[in-house]
């Protein structure tokens, strides 16, 4: 600002001279550029520490997949905000500086200056190069630009001008628009960690080690009412309230996410809530903070365990099977897998750990109970597999496949499972074990696991 009034100045003694005036409008313009500038400057340089270099992330429109794929308000605003963030210099640049008036200067400065900010943050190690920010960035400036120019040729009466530049911000609302209603109306949600990108498969020889049927697999998608904030709430207070406990609403003890809610008040007891599946992990901090980082655990039996849930409100269903997980450490666990008994679904696993004395201290509870909602067309094991091999599995595993660029994958199994998508449904997957000649170096010889949607389309 200082420097822009100091500027302003110069400029407007000079014009004086010449018998001329620096319009007031235009220097409010600069000036107002001016602290955009600084505050741009702000938002992606100085509020990064120092060493967070990322490296480059050069796959186009990967943040609005991911997106789409998780579909939270949280991760939406990634893609919007980076547009927000350009919409100003979009507006104030052509008044502040004429010759950006004509589009292709705009659009020329929009890409110049997002892309100085992505090299700087990349290499002074402050975040990483995003391709999909330089995107962003140059659509938020040039619906600036355009929002801009439109009021300028609506207060000069130039109509047929105005309705060109008000085609592109019509045209990407409409867009934005289109994307929700999508997903409003399709049936089922999305599953977050669906491919989005493929792996380069190219040279790798895959074989296959399991029988694969060309008949597609149970149809079944399933069904549990996630949970609301009101939801999620009358549930915690119920949970705490049976330890003796009152959660403080309106304090810091009660946190909202896009899917989470957080209750804690920090010395006798925590319980994070996931609202979608209706996961929750509660950690009772009354135990001996002593015991419960101990490396020995404590032991139990099955029914000790079951007694210890059902005072916490938890009650096992049937088709869960008791577990000794690690009994040195004190970790057990009831585990379902798929099992499906006059249309009801029950998945997942409920662990516990146990200090020595058999008290319980913590549960994380992902074993779910749903309700077939419905059948729907699924690809088979076959063509799962074919998928798998052109590289199309969940895309948060092809980095590094890519980066360890295996010569042989083995095919090991292949299940049928089941993930919770966007909307709270269970869908189906194929969950494949692979292994390669990396196992016994990065994994303990151990294999890992990867997925495939089942469903058709």
């Amino acid at each position: 600002m200082a420097v822009g009034v100091a500027i302003l100045v110069v400029l407007n003694r000079k014009r004086h001279r010449d018998g001329e005036h620096f319009p007031k409008g235009q220097a409010v313009a600069v000036l107002l550029l001016l602290c955009y500038l600084g505050g741009l400057a702000a938002i992606t340089f100085m509020n990064r520490m120092d060493g967070m270099q990322m490296g480059a992330q050069l796959h186009p429109f990967l943040a609005f997949w991911e997106a789409w794929n998780n579909f939270t308000l949280q991760i939406w605003l990634n893609p919007l905000l980076n547009i927000a963030m350009f919409l100003p210099l979009g507006v104030l640049l052509p008044l502040a500086v004429k010759p950006f008036r004509r589009w292709y200067w705009m659009l020329t400065a929009g890409a110049g200056t997002s892309l100085v900010i992505e090299v700087l943050q990349y290499s002074l190690g402050r975040g990483q190069a995003d391709v999909d920010d330089l995107i962003c960035n140059i659509l938020g400036a040039m619906l600036g630009y355009c929002l801009c120019m439109l009021f300028v040729s609506l207060a000069g009466k130039r109509w047929k001008i105005a309705g060109i530049y008000a085609v592109l911000p019509v045209l990407s609302a409409a867009v934005l628009a289109g994307v929700f209603l999508a997903y409003h109306f399709q049936p089922y949600g999305n599953l977050a960690d669906a491919p989005i990108y493929a792996a380069n498969t190219k040279g790798i020889e895959w074989v296959q080690e399991c029988s694969l049927s060309d008949e597609p697999g149970p149809s079944g998608v399933y069904w549990t009412e996630p949970f609301t904030i009101e939801s999620s709430d009358a549930f915690a207070v119920e949970f705490i309230g049976r330890q003796g406990a009152e959660i403080r609403f309106g304090t810091p003890d009660v946190d909202y996410y896009d899917n989470t809610a957080v209750y804690s008040d920090h010395q006798t007891y925590a319980l994070w809530v996931t609202y979608k599946d209706r996961s929750y992990e509660y950690t009772d901090y009354r135990v001996d903070s002593e015991l419960r980082f101990s490396e020995k655990g404590g032991t139990i039996t099955e029914d000790e365990l079951r007694t210890a849930l059902e005072d916490l409100g938890i009650e096992m269903p049937d088709a869960a099977e008791f577990i000794t997980v690690d009994e040195e450490k004190g970790k057990y666990a009831f585990r379902a897998e798929c099992v499906i008994e006059d249309g009801v679904l029950t998945d997942g696993e409920l662990t516990c750990w146990v200090a020595e004395g058999g008290i319980l201290y913590e549960v994380d509870n992902t074993l779910s109970v749903s309700t077939l909602h419905g059948n729907a067309a699924v690809i088979s094991p076959q063509e799962a597999y074919e998928r798998l091999c052109s590289g199309r599995f969940s895309w948060r595993d092809v980095p590094m496949f890519n980066y360890l660029s295996p010569n042989q994958v083995r095919v090991i199994d292949c299940k049928l499972g089941y993930m919770t998508d966007s909307k709270g449904f269970r869908q189906p997957v194929y969950s494949f074990t692979l292994s390669d000649e990396n196992d016994v170096e990065l994994r303990g010889g151990t294999g890992w696991t990867t997925f495939v949607p089942a469903l058709a389309g």
